[in-house]
């Protein structure tokens, strides 16, 4: 829940008008307007939930219109649905707009900020505080620098094998429950305030990761940018081989690249996901390995259907009664390895020519 005094104590905003009352009016929406043309009297378009910003143009309007046109304006600007009005620039509040939030009673702040500049960050804070939310029972860390978050079913070992992964020198943003909000279409997961900094390990206990691994072991929030979802080993159960096709798994509407883990004993899982998140970023960064050995095998297999129908030729041309019999030289080899070289683009291994 957002209010206009988390404006106030966030951007260090000035109260020009308003009481406890209204400041506790709770903000819903996350866009902001700009009322130039409504002060002109056009509110076709005019949405009086939003917070209004008032700059040089909207002032400028002001004070160059009749007092009365920009009272009776301002009155249905100054709607009880509105949060807000913050004015720009360090400019005061002009009076007919001050007279008509005096009687509607919605509050008026003051900034100093460049009202594009306050614009944009507002929009930010309120993206993030507005977000949808939800929370998974997962471990969110920070592995090479990409958001990782683990999870299975209770009791698949998540904390152990997160523990593992801090002992290398990975950061651990949340153990246990991750909440994940959608913010401007990234995931950002980050940790509920009561467990920060704590992990659960059974055998053992709460522990203190910063006490134990240092300050820099921990991060405040990561984007969730790969999941990894750990399973029991069944050998029944068909798992990817080669790694060509990519899953996603969806969270409040956005996709995120998965992989499936299986667990079991003899598995060094921090190594594993270590190697997951480094073939990702491969990936990312235009190097697929699944398809480099599907283009090798196709080379393969190229080359030696080239060279089958070079030697069929050769057999067909030798059993022709018409044709005298054929002595192949070492040139003849030559020039059927250059043959073999302009079909599949490879040379024959020397010594497979011996």
């Amino acid at each position: 829940m957002v209010t206009a005094v988390d404006l106030i104590n966030h951007f260090g905003l000035r109260l020009a008008f308003g009481n406890a009352e209204m400041l506790r009016h709770v903000i819903t929406i996350t866009e902001l307007d700009r009322p130039g043309v409504e002060l002109l009297g056009n509110f076709q378009f005019h949405r009086s939930d939003r917070i209004l910003i008032l700059g040089n143009k909207e002032l400028d309007i002001i004070r160059n219109s009749p007092y009365d046109e920009i009272y009776k304006n301002s009155l249905r600007l100054c709607d009880p649905a509105c949060p807000a009005i913050i004015i720009a620039q360090g400019a005061e509040c002009p009076t007919p707009l001050l007279q008509a939030a005096k009687e509607r009673k919605t509050p008026i702040l003051l900034s100093d900020a460049d009202t594009n500049q306050l614009i944009s960050k507002l929009y930010i804070y309120l993206s993030e505080a507005l977000a949808p939310t939800v929370a998974m029972h997962a471990c969110l860390l920070e592995v090479f620098g990409i958001g990782v978050m683990i999870f299975g079913e209770s009791g698949i070992g998540k904390s152990e094998i997160s523990l593992g992964l801090i002992k290398k020198g990975h950061r651990l943003v949340a153990d246990d429950r991750v909440n994940i909000s959608a913010v401007r279409g990234e995931l950002i997961g980050s940790c509920p305030e009561s467990i920060y900094g704590m992990m659960e390990v059974r055998g053992i206990g709460i522990i203190d990761v910063a006490r134990m691994f240092g300050i820099n072991s921990l991060g405040k929030k990561a984007q969730i940018q790969f999941i990894v979802e750990l399973v029991p080993f069944d050998k029944t159960e068909p798992l990817e081989r080669v790694g060509m096709k990519t899953n996603r798994y969806e969270i409040l509407g956005e996709t995120v690249p998965i992989v499936r883990l299986p667990v079991s004993a003899a598995r060094n899982m921090t190594e594993i996901i270590e190697a997951a998140v480094t073939n990702f970023k491969l990936k990312d960064y235009g190097y697929d390995t699944g398809y480099e050995f599907e283009k090798r095998l196709s080379e393969i297999q190229n080359r030696k259907n080239a060279e089958a129908k070079l030697i069929e030729r050769f057999v067909t041309l030798t059993q022709d009664p018409t044709v005298r019999p054929l002595k192949i030289t070492l040139a003849d080899e030559k020039n059927a390895q250059r043959k073999v070289k302009n079909s599949s683009g490879i040379v024959p291994d020397e010594k497979e020519k011996k």
